[in-house]
């Protein structure tokens, strides 16, 4: 379903109180109705998105169409009452007040109705800074911003050479975000609603749509002239009617400044809808880099680079074939052997397990019981307590699972001996943490025995945001972390230590092994449709019986189902097997490989493509940017050829590292190796020949037409002679 509001979140400090308030900003496109069970699924889709409640809502429409929307908020009390819980926490009203604001051409954005939940708590909101974070989210979630790879930069159609590419044509991807960049971009530039104005300029067709969108708000008919290359646009002279001119992105300033110093333009009639900056710019700029992320401003060039020429809008990833990646030594993950070493053999569970009865399944999980009585963690959770944590804490919270409580009351017993004082730390789960909890408070120690991502680490922190005030000491301690990638677990930390005091909370982690997003779990999902679609389609192929075709995919359906918590088998029916000699555990387990479970072997295979993913050193970086793809080597395959780690570096990649599609040679190379393993299914070398089929049907592997045509016609070829899984998944292969 087409969405009919764009959401985001803002914050800003409330200009009564001076207090930081976190706002759910949902802007409706109106131009399409908005029924009451529209409004209410919008706000209800934007909140869900969050991972932490707000304090406010904030409803955001024209201010012609903005008393149907409070219309279906007044008129609705059962759906208005059941979103309203969705702000509840643990008896805990989260979300405070509920804002309707109405935005108009000549007035902006004010505030026209609002429900507090108390009186006392109404906010008076920094509009200006919502709705410009509003822009700012749109440039950070769509393609806008392109960073060149390192050894090279960007020489733009001005002649100035840099490491940036802004394509303004991408800050609106659909209706509702391009109604609201439109109705921000008259806000930001009323000259666009006067009465007298007949012309406006633009730089490129790709912000014709935008500009259009902000005079057909304002009801302004004037034309809209596009000037498609920075030449045409540096040879226009101020016309005699009046005008305005937007120009689409610019990193220095460069072309506005030209139109006004050189060309004698009116700087009051320019606008730059991105720019790297606000400084010594001449116009008004809508969107200026620097103020979303201060990076931007240190993305410098030496001069020793590549330049990257650029013409018009327009920048292809595909402008070179893709760059190919073999695994080696520099990909091990510096946690990789402590990891191995504690809880290779016995604390990784089963994939897609569930780590507790009514806990959610995980692809890659750990043992909570095994963590929390590991003794080189509680040896490390003692010395932690003793240097890092504060002596003044004399409360703990522990996440709701059996190693984390074991680990909260290991830290609650180091407290109580570090403090030396006859009251022992008060330890208490999240399940049963309230506002009266922590009413004798003075500070908190937030213990979690294994971490994703974070989610409950940042549950906890939002609650504990809402109980205590910011100046009391607060620790977050996690026991193991198993994020999807170093980026991640920074914006954990970062979330976790900062807040409105002067000093920063702390926060320590034993063991962090990155190991990509929980999202490769696909993998099983698409197998699982993959068993779905084998038993309702029915390819057609001349040169195979239909009775056999239907026995080959009813044998893969069978197969599908039966292997949600490991690989599919080797081609006889036995599970898939590792030989001694993995690079990547070294002697850990020699004379006991037989012991250390397929889940673990996943585990380093995906700790390992995340560590190539997260490397620093572009070439042997396993990262696509916006100039140039990167895809796995078929030489993996060859290089780590027991048939266990190619079904794991299968399952455990990103689809576009396995897509060939666009280089002739490494497609070739890899149809070459696929028909070995297919013509040799029943020995060692091809024991993973179903995990390839699979992953050719489902759409991970992708190879060029012709060469996937001429695997799948003469895999066909050698296995029509009998029904078997392997032929039902080739069939299947489109």
């Amino acid at each position: 379903m087409m969405r009919k509001a764009y959401s985001f979140s803002a914050v800003g400090r409330c200009a009564s109180s001076g207090h930081e308030i976190e706002a759910l900003c949902v802007f409706f496109d109106t131009k399409r109705a908005v029924t009451s069970l529209d409004f209410f699924d919008e706000l209800e889709v934007s909140l869900r998105f969050l991972t932490t409640l707000p304090d406010c809502v904030v409803i955001v429409a024209d201010e012609s169409n903005l008393a149907t929307l409070y219309e279906h908020w007044t008129s609705s009390p059962v759906q208005r009452e059941v979103f309203r819980q969705r702000g509840f926490h643990k008896g805990v009203q989260f979300v405070k007040g509920y804002y309707f604001v109405a935005c108009s051409y000549d007035a902006g954005f004010n505030v026209v109705q609002k429900h507090d939940v108390d009186s006392t708590l109404s906010f008076d909101l920094p509009l200006a800074e919502f709705i410009q974070q509003g822009l700012n989210s749109l440039v950070v979630a769509n393609p806008v911003v392109q960073v060149a790879p390192a050894g090279h930069v960007f020489r733009h159609p001005s002649k100035t050479i840099n490491k940036l590419f802004i394509q303004a044509r991408e800050l609106a991807t659909s209706e509702a975000e391009l109604a609201f960049a439109g109705r921000c971009l008259v806000n930001a530039f009323p000259l666009l609603g006067s009465a007298g104005l007949a012309q406006v300029y633009i730089d490129t067709m790709g912000i014709y749509a935008l500009v259009r969108e902000a005079l057909t708000f304002v009801g302004n008919i004037a034309s809209v002239h596009s000037y498609h290359s920075y030449a045409e646009l540096s040879e226009l002279s101020p016309p005699s009617e009046p005008y305005a001119v937007i120009i689409s992105a610019s990193t220095t300033g460069g072309m506005a400044r030209r139109l006004h110093l050189e060309q004698g333009f009116d700087e009051g009639r320019l606008l730059t809808l991105i720019d790297g900056g606000r400084g010594d710019r001449h116009g008004k700029v809508l969107v200026a880099l620097d103020e979303i992320d201060p990076s931007y401003r240190k993305q410098l060039a030496d001069g020793t680079e590549t330049q990257i020429e650029l013409f018009g809008e327009f920048f292809s990833s595909k402008s070179k074939p893709p760059r190919a990646v073999t695994l080696g030594v520099s990909h091990s993950p510096k946690k990789l052997s402590d990891f191995l070493k504690q809880f290779g053999i016995n604390g990784v569970l089963d994939l897609n397990a569930q780590a507790e009865p009514s806990a959610k399944s995980r692809l890659i999980s750990l043992d909570r019981k095994a963590i929390g009585t590991n003794q080189k963690l509680l040896a490390w959770i003692d010395d932690e307590i003793s240097w890092r944590v504060g002596s003044g804490i004399d409360h703990v919270v522990h996440a709701d699972d059996a190693g984390s409580k074991l680990l909260g009351e290991r830290a609650a017993d180091g407290l109580h001996k570090s403090r030396g004082s006859a009251a022992r730390p008060k330890v208490t789960a999240y399940g049963n943490l309230h506002a009266a909890t922590l009413e004798d408070a003075h500070g908190v120690l937030v213990v979690q025995a294994l971490a994703g991502d974070g989610g409950v680490l940042r549950e906890i922190s939002r609650d504990l945001r809402e109980f205590l005030p910011p100046g009391m000491p607060r620790h977050f301690l996690a026991g193991v972390g198993l994020p999807q990638s170093e980026e991640t677990w920074e914006r954990l930390q970062q979330f976790l230590v900062k807040n409105t005091s002067s000093r920063e909370y702390g926060f320590s982690a034993w063991l962090v092994l990155p190991t990509g997003a929980d999202g490769t779990a696909d993998a099983w999902q698409d197998l699982i449709r993959l068993g779905e679609r084998a038993q309702v389609q029915s390819p057609t192929d001349l040169s195979l019986n239909a009775s056999t075709v239907a026995d080959s995919l009813e044998l893969v359906a069978r197969l599908v189902q039966e292997s949600f918590n490991g690989f599919l088998p080797t081609t006889a029916g036995s599970p898939l097997y590792l030989s001694e000699g993995f690079l990547f555990f070294g002697n850990l387990f020699k004379d006991q490989l037989d012991k250390v479970p397929t889940s673990t072997t996943y585990a380093t295979v995906a700790a390992v493509l995340q560590a190539a993913r997260d490397l620093n050193v572009p070439v042997r970086q396993l990262r696509s940017t916006g100039y140039e793809s990167v895809v796995l080597s078929p030489e993996n395959f060859l290089r780590f050829n027991d048939n266990l780690l190619q079904a794991c570096i299968l399952r455990a990649v990103h689809p576009s590292e396995l897509d060939y599609s666009s280089s002739p040679h490494l497609s070739r190379l890899m149809k070459e190796l696929m028909l070995k393993i297919f013509a040799r299914n029943t020995s060692a070398y091809g024991a993973a020949s179903l995990e390839f089929a699979a992953a050719m049907a489902c759409g991970r592997l992708k190879l060029s037409r012709d060469d996937r045509t001429e695997v799948r016609r003469k895999a066909i070829e050698l296995l029509s002679g009998a029904p078997s899984a392997l032929l039902g998944l080739i069939c299947l292969i489109e």
